[in-house]
């Protein structure tokens, strides 16, 4: 297999500083073995990563937004295989299991799909990178020679992925350390809510405030951690709407102490390596007063009627002022209240109020 030489290993350690470069190679590096396509994804807890080559992408996309990752059977019978090199779907199964398997029977053949050579790779993240290249199910299994082939790039492929791990690193560092510049102490997280970076303000409230858990990063304050621990489950699925997201932190003496604000990172920042899947900010209390309208809004998916009601509490207004400056019934005042409660993760009147004066940021200098 004299084609798969220095122009692929040229083109892996090119896409290891340029991402946008692996569909590209995944497409070359298919062809030059009869192939479909090829796909790189990032295997953790919750939503993953991924990267795929033109003709395969829409497949993997359908396969990632149909929930398949979790119940995938070819990951997990290479994953109990923990082979270091490329194997086909032959190794890991029988052709009688291999008729039977939910994910071959009911989502690759109906495409077309289902001859795979494929690796995993462990990165210093703690998640492992799954390197694929696809065949038509027509086309059949991939020989021997083409597989030992892969084989001799594979050690490129690993030291190719450990370096853009390691730029995605620096990366989120690099936003956590952007954030200081504002005052806020800032961690960035991974997709299973790990901590990959914390800037120096957020070191100081380690681990009083906040714990660099084995599992996840934890806020000592169980009530606080237990809504962090729900909106991590969310983001991962991928879901948002009715998830608290900011949400008092009480210390030691039972008074809130601040405010955490679970941030998603999406698009183009949340690449395959990086692994950059939200950023906890930590905001002191008291805050510089009542919030805009429109950021309360925003970061608790309150109804403009409940953003402007919020907003009035927070300047210290009472129901019975806020009922009659609005024009509508008290009750009505208390049952977007009530609505304000659950979005925000509070019970109190008194909690609500220090929460919403926590979301303004600090002035400079402060």
């Amino acid at each position: 297999m004299a084609e798969l030489s220095e122009q692929f290993i040229d083109q892996i350690y090119e896409a290891s500083f340029v991402p946008e470069k692996w569909p590209a190679l995944l497409d070359d590096l298919a062809r030059a073995v009869d192939g479909m396509g090829g796909y790189l994804f990032t295997i953790s807890r919750g939503a993953s990563a991924y990267v795929a080559s033109e003709a395969v992408a829409p497949h993997v996309g359908a396969f990632m937004d149909e929930g398949w990752m979790a119940v995938n059977g070819r990951a997990a019978r290479a994953e109990a295989l923990a082979y270091p090199g490329f194997i086909t779907d032959l190794d890991a199964f029988s052709e009688e299991e291999l008729e039977r398997e939910p994910i071959y029977r009911d989502f690759l053949r109906p495409r077309g799909m289902g001859w795979a050579a494929g690796t995993h790779i462990p990165l210093p993240t703690g998640d492992v990178l799954s390197f694929n290249l696809e065949r038509a199910t027509v086309r059949g299994p991939f020989e021997r020679p083409v597989v030992e082939a892969l084989d001799r790039l594979r050690p490129h492929i690993a030291r190719a992925a450990m370096v853009g791990a390691r730029i995605g690193l620096e990366k989120a560092r690099a936003g956590a350390d952007a954030l200081e510049a504002l005052g806020l102490p800032a961690a960035v997280l991974g997709g299973r809510g790990q901590l990959l970076a914390c800037n120096a303000l957020m070191d100081r409230l380690i681990p009083d405030m906040v714990q660099d858990g084995t599992a996840r990063a934890q806020i000592t304050d169980r009530k606080a951690d237990a809504l962090l621990d729900q909106a991590l489950s969310a983001l991962a699925g991928g879901t948002r709407r009715g998830i608290v997201q900011s949400f008092p932190i009480k210390g030691q003496d039972g008074k809130p102490s601040g405010v955490a604000h679970l941030l998603p990172v999406r698009g183009s920042a949340n690449d395959l390596f990086s692994r950059m899947n939200s950023i906890l900010v930590i905001m002191p209390l008291p805050g510089p007063g009542a919030p805009p309208v429109k950021v309360l809004q925003a970061l608790f998916d309150l109804t403009p009627s409940e953003a402007r009601i919020a907003a009035a509490l927070a300047d210290g207004r009472s129901i019975d002022a806020i009922s009659q400056d609005f024009g509508i019934a008290r009750e009505t005042v208390r049952s977007h209240l009530r609505s304000i409660f659950a979005k925000s993760g509070v019970s109190k009147q008194s909690s609500l109020v220090r929460l919403l004066l926590g979301v303004t940021l600090p002035r400079p200098g402060s």
